[in-house]
């Protein structure tokens, strides 16, 4: 889950009103509107237009990721095509696999982590490249005040107290324990779910049962109210990717949740904290085996991994498969990890030493990509965005003190059992369009 902060040119029109100029049987790729993600897409879709001789469009999505789900409804919806390969945030997938082709499984899809992303049988998206919520370090602090990186959320906590007092005392009024992304939003959702620890995050498990208010979660979110204000600015509940990297990189915070993204960024030779960050994997709970989702006892990070898949209505199908397998393909990866340090989904990629080389923290981020932390993203199915909205403003509400963690637990499980009893998340009940595959499509 990149950070996607640069202005797009208006995608609605773009989209609604292509240029006279476009042949009929060309292809459109959407990608996010990061410089970086612009230029890995258009040099990965100019390899495979010069391979095969189709034109392809490739065209920025908005800079606001919030905005974009809605306008994928409305267009993916249209009866004739005006995409065919979309970027998917993997918290979309399950409100738009109905509109989503199916993809057919290939013997490489099983090299790649996660794998294809599944709704209930069907096979909707391919992972494009890896992400995972990662904790940053003024390694430069720890070092000198003779701590270590803290394992454990209580550890972070004492650690993030005893450095911040210090620095206060120091002459340091402005620093802070702890900054991460507190706005009501999928942020703090991801945020709440690494509180929770692995066992203790399932929101919803697999076969859709809710399990909502674990005493995992109870511990977590209490440990984390308690935060705001000591080792968190009270300003933290505001915070969304952007305002933690900019207290953190400011040289106001000892520790900092975010994402891969924010390790380039953080040591830019113009940033004040260049070379004095450390990058490890997240904090684990205490109390593994509060629920019964059975998530390695490792799992710290939530999963950020992004998709590629392919608009239902495509009127190219399968010129679009093709195209979405080589913007998939070792090649592709190997190209986007040393260009631009995108993790590859390819697990043999990992160990590449050329990749090494271009991300240097890959060794310390294996533990957490090899067992990340999911969403109920594919269980909850349409329902997801619903299912997130309510959780953050539960969340909110405890961090806020409005209410006590467990009446906030105890109101998001209600909701959520409510939400279940509708059938949607039985996936073998949940509704889709009926079955369209590639092959359907095939003269």
């Amino acid at each position: 889950m990149r950070v996607h902060h640069l202005a797009a040119l208006p995608l609605a029109w773009m989209l609604f009103c292509p240029p006279a100029t476009a042949a009929g049987d060309s292809l459109t790729v959407l990608c996010a509107s990061s410089g970086t993600e612009q230029a890995l897409c258009h040099h990965a879709v100019d390899g495979w237009s010069r391979m095969t001789g189709t034109t392809v469009r490739v065209l920025p999505l908005p800079s606001d990721w919030g905005a974009v789900l809605p306008l994928y409804r409305q267009f993916l919806s249209a009866r004739t095509s005006v995409a065919d390969v979309l970027v998917l945030d993997g918290t979309w997938i399950g409100a738009l696999s109905p509109l989503l082709l199916d993809i057919p499984p290939a013997a490489e899809d099983a090299r790649t982590l996660p794998h294809p992303f599944t709704v209930g049988k069907r096979h909707v998206a391919l992972a494009w490249y890896r992400d995972i919520g990662l904790l940053f370090y003024r390694r430069d602090l720890l070092e000198h005040y003779g701590l270590a990186v803290p394992t454990r959320w209580d550890d972070l906590q004492r650690t993030a107290a005893a450095i911040q007092d210090a620095q206060r005392r120091a002459g340091n009024a402005a620093m802070w324990g702890y900054v991460w992304q507190g706005r009501t939003g999928e942020s703090l959702v991801c945020n709440a779910l690494e509180w929770f620890g692995a066992n203790g995050n399932a929101l919803v498990s697999a076969d859709g049962t809710v399990h909502a208010d674990t005493p995992a979660m109870r511990r977590g979110l209490g440990r984390a109210a308690g935060w705001v204000g000591t080792i968190s600015p009270p300003g933290v509940l505001t915070y969304d990717e952007e305002a933690a990297r900019g207290a953190f990189q400011s040289g106001h915070a000892v520790f900092m949740r975010n994402w891969v993204y924010a390790w380039a960024l953080l040591n830019d030779p113009q940033s004040p904290v260049a070379g004095k960050v450390g990058v490890a994997t997240l904090p684990r709970a205490d109390g593994a085996g509060d629920a019964p989702d059975h998530a390695p006892d490792n799992a710290t990070g939530v999963d950020g991994t992004v998709y590629l898949g392919i608009a239902r209505n495509s009127a190219h199908p399968i010129q679009a498969l093709s195209l979405l397998r080589y913007l998939t393909s070792e090649e592709v990866e190997r190209h986007q990890a040393v260009a631009g340090a995108y993790i590859p989904a390819r697990m043999t990629l990992l160990d590449d030493p050329s990749i090494m080389g271009a991300i240097p923290i890959l060794r310390t981020l294996r533990p957490a990509l090899d067992a990340p932390i999911l969403r109920p993203i594919a269980a909850t199915g349409i329902d997801y965005p619903r299912v997130s909205w309510i959780a953050a403003n539960q969340f909110q509400q405890a961090l806020r003190g409005v209410t006590t963690p467990a009446d906030a637990l105890g109101s998001l499980a209600s909701a959520l059992g409510g939400l279940s009893q509708l059938g949607r998340w039985d996936s073998a009940n949940r509704p889709t369009l009926p079955s369209s595959t590639i092959q359907d499509h095939t003269p």
